[in-house]
């Protein structure tokens, strides 16, 4: 297929070659890596595809909410080997890096709600596609595998940043080194994904989450993403005062506004 255009319209369908992008028209988009015979294994074609698509995703009015899922049998297998092979030298194997750390800087950037639903093994760098979300509903036949020590890598696009993170640094340590493969059940007890549910549930539960974001205050969202975001680097004082200052910004839209008078009147409220 060839990219189109996107369109700020709801409904619209963008066209990639390695990726599906479907905007719905309650606000939320999905995003399908679409390489299910290479198990969706990141090359030159999909990491452009991704990035673009989701720049296209943060500057659209239209969308509110981001749903990442995989096509077959997999959620995201990792950098494809085959694109690693080809490259001659070591400023090509830099180029490869270079590009899927664009993906991941991307998705731990995005202003919006991004929630990962993994139908699949997430494994090699697909785990930071993973944790780079704000949250990851799991098919209960899915696996995370930190698995680049078993082909005598190192974890690379981040997934060294966001492990230890999630799960503390001995529990990264160990998964990192011995390569160990989680089963979805594992994965939720330490925390890296938010809830497992059934194979035939998986896309239902996330979209439905999705929608329930996209129906929310958008602004109010996007501060209390940013607040936890900046939370990770900023000490007790300095997160009070992002606080703060989120705060006012939050009590001045008219969305807080709408938010008083609904719980007053004893009604849902309409956000914008």
């Amino acid at each position: 297929m060839n990219e189109c255009l996107f369109s700020k319209r709801e409904g619209v369908y963008l066209e990639f070659k390695t990726i599906s992008f479907e905007v719905k028209e309650n606000g939320v988009a999905l995003v399908t890596l679409n390489r299910p015979a290479s198990f969706n294994a990141i090359n030159l074609e999909l990491a452009t595809d991704f990035h673009r698509a989701l720049q296209a995703a943060g500057q659209a009015d239209s969308v509110r909410v981001l749903v990442v899922t995989g096509s077959g049998k997999a959620f995201c297998a990792g950098g494809d080997l085959t694109w690693l092979m080809a490259a001659a030298d070591n400023l090509k194997k830099r180029e490869i890096l270079d590009n899927a750390a664009k993906i991941i800087k991307v998705l731990n950037q995005f202003e919006k709600p991004i929630i990962a639903a993994v139908n699949g093994v997430a494994a090699g760098a697909g785990t930071a596609v993973a944790m780079a979300c704000d949250l990851v509903i799991a098919s209960e036949k899915s696996s995370f595998a930190p698995n680049f020590v078993h082909i005598a890598a190192v974890p690379d696009s981040g997934a060294s940043w966001f492990l230890p993170r999630v799960v503390g640094y001995q529990r990264a340590a160990e998964l990192m080194l011995t390569g160990r493969m989680l089963n979805a059940t594992e994965a939720c007890e330490m925390g890296i994904y938010n809830r497992v549910v059934t194979e035939e549930h998986l896309m239902a539960e996330a979209m439905g989450l999705a929608e329930k974001l996209a129906a929310g205050p958008q602004r109010a969202l996007r501060y209390i993403k940013r607040m936890l975001k900046l939370s990770q680097y900023n000490t007790l004082d300095a997160q009070l005062e992002s606080e703060a200052s989120l705060q006012l910004m939050a009590w001045s839209d008219s969305d807080f506004q709408e938010g008083i008078k609904a719980f007053l009147e004893k009604r849902k409220p309409q956000f914008k």
